[in-house]
């Protein structure tokens, strides 16, 4: 008799239950969905037929083999034997896998297992069984749980019961993430009886990501199936009386009645109150309003203080107002109760992000200073995409425009199509009049001026010239000059606290280059040969500012990223016949030049002021010479 795997799986757990095993628990142990559950146990009871087998099946308890002999569990278990020597691959055989199976096996079991036991089930050796134990060990630490090992008994987890179902989860999930499976698991509520679980979230306006959607039922299955078994929580949840009144507890009522009424699984009070927690952990921000918390709000201003004290970077965005101390609320939530959002992120978010995950470091660090626990990787993920947004907001914001137009309403209509077409992003034009009305006008209330008149008297406000009848000419002039005039919030974010030195001992190029190298290297992965492009006269020129600043600009950037650091020397260096204090290496994809150039005239301007100049020359901290900049900008 063939076997498919399974099949097998199933019939294994079968035979070694000396009880009632719900569908729940066979999902659970097995990693097979709950539905494919249903559809093959008809086939499992028509193989345990042919074998004389009776499979019970009861609505309230699960599945349970009768009647069964010592001959003929000794035939069905030859059965078995055959079928997986023909499939080795049924046995878990690399260490992931083994240790996958081993974490489900220690969790799942009431009692002592021995590790001979272990290795028999995997066809391994006792030591092989040992050294998998080690990396287990620590991984059952991180969820409150204790390794009890005891010699002639073997082993035991116990600890708390959110902690067990939190590993289940975690390695649940982690398995979904290395086979990249989540949207298939997503598929299998698709047409199914269980979408109605969804369909509860929406009722109540409950807005989730699609992986936090997957996290949710990956850990409500497991509780109802830990629950199936007997396993409870048994305890109220810790300030559990601040959540009572929320969205979030009225939907974990609702799904309890889906649970008694499809599965025949009774969560009480508690349970509830845990889906609860899980709910307002893992649902979005979206839609919510921050409820006034003076403790969050004084941590919201301590961290921002730093960020201001650190990089000189303020926050006066309306959104980011609003959703920051809703962030820190939830992220403290989320750590008191062990839970975590979940983000693919977070391994690449550092190189792509370096500033706005320099900040979120520091968001962590005070989080760190008052609860002793430092953010997950991906709650820093979280706030990196939050600062990075912000920035972005700050730096391409529309400006608001005033038009004077000299001509005919057709004209001034032309002109503001063609603007909505090509500068949408960047330019709104709030209001249009002509020339002889600008007398009457409050100009504080724009950012410029765009005129068909040709202006030469002084305004209070930038002017820039278009023509009656625009083109892409004025398109290109316009956008060169935004970039100039309104740079100066941008420069604030060309820099890096993690790319300034000083006290650089250096004389020569190789080390200037060297020092250069190990400085982006702690934040960047870079090969050594980019330290040879920083010596290189046909990648690197030079430029220098009253042979005090030398400003060297890689024609081939580092990396894919705009990078600016600076290193002040101890003593002046020379190369090229070119004197300088202070290294700035500039590593930008900077087409327009627009970056360079700023800098370059920023440059210049501080050279021709020899306070400033001193003062930039003189070993100072980063926030001191990023003041400088700016103010010579």
């Amino acid at each position: 008799m063939q076997l498919k795997k399974n099949e097998i799986k199933i019939i294994q757990l079968l035979l070694a239950s000396d009880n009632y095993i719900s569908s729940y628990e066979i999902a659970n142990s097995t990693g097979i969905s709950r539905r494919r559950v249903r559809d093959e146990m008809k086939i499992v009871k028509d193989i345990l037929a042919t074998l004389h087998l009776n499979l019970l099946s009861k609505p309230s308890q699960g599945y349970y083999i009768e009647g069964k002999s010592s001959q003929d569990l000794t035939e069905l278990q030859s059965i078995i034997n055959k079928n997986e020597r023909d499939d080795d691959s049924l046995i878990p055989s690399l260490p992931d896998e083994r240790s996958n199976y081993i974490l489900g096996r220690l969790i799942n079991s009431r009692e002592f297992i021995k590790l001979e036991t272990l290795a028999d089930e995997l066809l391994v050796s006792r030591a092989t069984i040992a050294n998998d134990l080690v990396s287990i060990k620590n991984e059952f630490k991180k969820y409150g749980l204790k390794f009890n090992q005891k010699p002639n008994y073997g082993i035991y987890i116990s600890g708390p019961e959110t902690g067990k179902r939190k590993c289940l989860v975690d390695n649940i999930f982690k398995n979904l993430n290395i086979s990249d499976m989540y949207f298939d698991f997503l598929d299998t509520y698709f047409n199914s009886p269980d979408y109605e679980i969804i369909q509860i979230l929406r009722e109540y306006a409950i807005s989730i990501s699609d992986i936090s959607l997957i996290d949710f039922l990956i850990s409500f299955s497991i509780s109802a199936a830990r629950i199936s078994c007997g396993y409870l929580i048994g305890h109220q949840t810790e300030g559990f009386e601040d959540y009572q009144n929320r969205t979030e507890y009225f939907v974990a009522k609702k799904l309890a009645l889906y649970a008694k009424e499809h599965f025949d699984v009774e969560f009480d009070e508690y349970e509830i109150q845990n889906i609860t927690i899980q709910l307002i952990c893992k649902r979005a921000t979206k839609g919510l309003t921050f409820i006034y918390n003076q403790d969050i709000i004084d941590l919201q201003n301590e961290i921002l203080d730093k960020i201001k004290k650190q990089t000189l970077i303020t926050f006066d965005d309306e959104h980011f107002n609003k959703v920051f101390p809703l962030y820190l609320n939830y992220t403290l939530i989320r750590q008191k109760y062990g839970e975590k959002i979940r983000t693919p992120l977070y391994e690449d978010i550092q190189y792509d992000y370096p500033l706005s995950y320099y900040l979120a470091q520091i968001v962590s660090q005070v989080i760190k200073k008052h609860t002793k626990i430092p953010l997950s990787r991906s709650e820093i993920t979280n706030f990196t995409i939050l600062f990075n947004n912000t920035i972005n907001n700050k730096k391409y914001s529309q400006k608001k425009v005033l038009l004077i137009n000299c001509m005919s309403e057709s004209i001034k209509t032309f002109i503001n199509h063609f603007i909505e077409k090509e500068l949408y992003d960047q330019l709104v034009i709030t209001k249009s009049i002509h020339y002889y009305e600008i007398e009457e006008e409050n100009l504080d209330q724009y950012d410029l001026i765009l005129s068909t008149a040709p202006i030469h008297r002084q305004l209070p406000i930038p002017v820039i010239s278009v023509n009656y009848i625009m083109s892409q000419d004025d398109i290109i002039r316009i956008k060169s000059y935004l970039s100039y005039l309104f740079n100066d919030k941008q420069m604030l974010y060309y820099f890096h606290p993690s790319f300034y030195k000083t006290h650089v001992q250096v004389k020569t190029l190789k080390g200037l280059a060297t020092n250069f190298y190990q400085l982006i290297k702690t934040v960047y992965h870079l090969n050594d040969s980019k330290k040879n492009d920083i010596m290189n006269k046909n990648i690197c020129s030079i430029h220098t500012f009253e042979n005090s600043i030398g400003l060297l600009r890689l024609t081939r950037p580092l990396n894919s990223n705009n990078i600016i650091s600076i290193v002040t020397l101890e003593e002046p260096m020379k190369v090229e016949n070119q004197t300088f204090n202070i290294a700035i290496l500039f590593s930008c994809a900077d087409n327009q030049n627009v970056m360079y150039n700023t800098l370059f005239s920023t440059l210049k301007n501080i050279s021709e002021n020899k306070e400033d100049l001193d003062k930039l020359i003189s070993h100072i901290p980063y926030t001191e010479f990023l003041s400088i900049i700016l103010k010579n900008k």
